[in-house]
């Protein structure tokens, strides 16, 4: 009776890690479309100059760091400065996604991702394109994939 109850008491340990485990699996057809989505919806309000459509896709409390260091602390404050910034030099500009090049998962609800963007038409630089690499966290909540944390990179000519 002991070793059937050892047997039995082993089985259902084991059965809850393994039901676990798969819980925290990801299903990465589908959430690597959500994201897609997300980047997606960045760039289209980026391309209409709507700065509380760009803002709405970081969380409340997120951060952003831009490709000349500056750091921005909240999602009202990410939207501040995209309103700053489309009302002056960046009003005409064209933002443009290359490619999403990984995206990682974490966790089922922490994934890392670097997407390729390029961006035309900023009144400082007339007739310049440039390239940037984004690297971006999100967060998935109530079934909604979030920008955590990013920070913009420019490249250099020449890098891939």
């Amino acid at each position: 009776m002991k070793y059937i109850s050892k047997r039995l008491l082993l089985l259902i340990f084991f059965s809850i890690i393994l039901f676990k485990a798969s819980a925290q699996q990801v299903d990465t057809t589908k959430e690597n479309a959500a994201v897609r989505q997300l980047v997606k919806n960045y760039e289209e309000a980026w391309n209409r100059h709507d700065p509380q459509g760009l803002a709405a896709n970081y969380r409340i409390d997120a951060t952003w760091v831009n490709w000349f260091g500056a750091y921005y602390i909240g999602r009202q404050d990410i939207e501040d400065h995209y309103r700053a910034t489309h009302n002056t030099y960046f009003k005409l500009s064209h933002y443009y996604t290359r490619s999403i090049e990984d995206i990682q998962y974490l966790a089922a609800n922490i994934a890392i991702a670097h997407v390729r963007t390029g961006l035309t038409d900023d009144k400082r630089y007339p007739g310049e394109t440039f390239e940037f690499r984004r690297m971006i966290v999100l967060t998935k909540e109530d079934g909604m994939w979030l920008i955590q944390a990013g920070q913009n990179a420019k490249l250099e000519k020449g890098i891939k």
